[in-house]
């Protein structure tokens, strides 16, 4: 998958950010409009926010299915910590009308569930309005996007719960990239990647060179992709640790291997008969200036597109070669 969908907020927490910067082409944060711009303290984050990713306004037949979905889970009996009379008000969570179908608000606030506070915005308990939004997420998704979130505690503690309720389901989040990236980065000796360095490698992929650095980020996205659903399916926490066992050791010997290909491929360069012709045009050019510059100028300038035909071509072969890539690459 190639795109992510963000909630329950409207605002996004930078390293939350930044790992989504790491791995999907397209961000997208559901929205209870075109309008509506959310506000961040943080001008750099603000800014990258704006400049990659989406609002994404939940369609009529998503705010339907979501409707369907919350009257089904009304049927059997709810915890007095979802009923929003019976929680204080700094447990209380706040939601914006549009994001939900007006038949939903009024059936929420019948069963006292949610309570409206203005035409904008109504008021839940939290663990409901976590509940709610992971619900409207689950259809937003759909099957072609991961879902992302920094409540993964608490989505945790309602998904045991809700899984004691015959037919009812919330809607799966995504949280084994993230400790799969972090495990990666180790790898690399990344204490603290910058936000302005992400979005200096991520506005170099918009570039007409930039097509290989893209390649290289979905080739590594495909691996993190890969071992997050091994994890989804671990049956316990010892298969858990295992298969991030696996992970690191493949992508140890995945660096290793890239780096030893490297320095092969750059041998095989200075090494060569043509670079060697190089070097002795570069030698009798001080004798004949004009011939031997013409000769040397040549040979190198075809070493250097045969190498990095070869380079890339072996970056292309290994999915740390993104990561490697975010120290080498030089943006201009």
């Amino acid at each position: 998958m190639l795109a992510a969908l963000y909630y329950p907020h409207v605002k996004m927490s930078k390293n939350l950010f930044k790992n989504a910067l790491f791995l999907w082409d397209k961000i997208e944060y559901i929205s209870p409009d075109n309008h509506f711009e959310p506000h961040y303290s943080d001008s750099e984050l603000g800014e990258a926010v704006r400049s990659f990713s989406q609002k994404y306004i939940p369609t009529s037949d998503q705010k339907q299915q979501t409707n369907d979905a919350i009257i089904d889970l009304l049927k059997h009996p709810l915890p007095n910590w979802f009923f929003v009379k019976d929680v204080p008000d700094y447990l209380r969570y706040s939601v914006y009308t549009e994001k939900f179908s007006a038949r939903t608000w009024e059936r929420l606030c019948e069963e006292g569930l949610a309570e409206k506070i203005n035409d904008e915005e109504f008021e839940t308990s939290g663990a409901f309005g976590l509940t709610l939004m992971s619900i409207l997420a689950d259809f937003c998704a759909g099957t072609q996007k991961r879902l992302i979130t920094d409540q993964n505690a608490s989505y945790s503690a309602l998904d045991r719960y809700l899984a004691t309720i015959e037919g009812a389901e919330l809607g799966k989040f995504d949280h084994e990239s993230e400790r799969l990236l972090t495990i990666s980065l180790k790898m690399m000796n990344f204490k603290d990647v910058s936000l302005s360095r992400l979005v200096e490698i991520r506005e170099k992929e918009k570039t007409a060179s930039g097509a290989h650095i893209r390649e290289l980020r979905h080739n590594y996205l495909r691996r993190i992709e890969d071992y997050a659903d091994k994890l989804k399916e671990s049956q316990n926490e010892q298969d858990t640790i295992e298969i991030e066992r696996i992970f690191e050791q493949e992508m140890k010997s995945d660096l290793n291997l890239l780096q030893d290909e490297l320095k092969d491929e750059a041998k095989k360069v200075f090494l060569s008969s043509e670079m060697a012709t190089a070097v002795i045009a570069l030698a009798g050019s001080f004798l004949e200036p004009t011939i031997g510059l013409t000769v040397a100028g040549g040979a190198l300038y075809r070493k250097k597109v045969e190498y990095r035909a070869s380079r890339n071509k072996t970056l292309k072969s290994h999915p740390m070669s993104w990561l490697y890539s975010m120290k080498k690459v030089q943006v201009v």
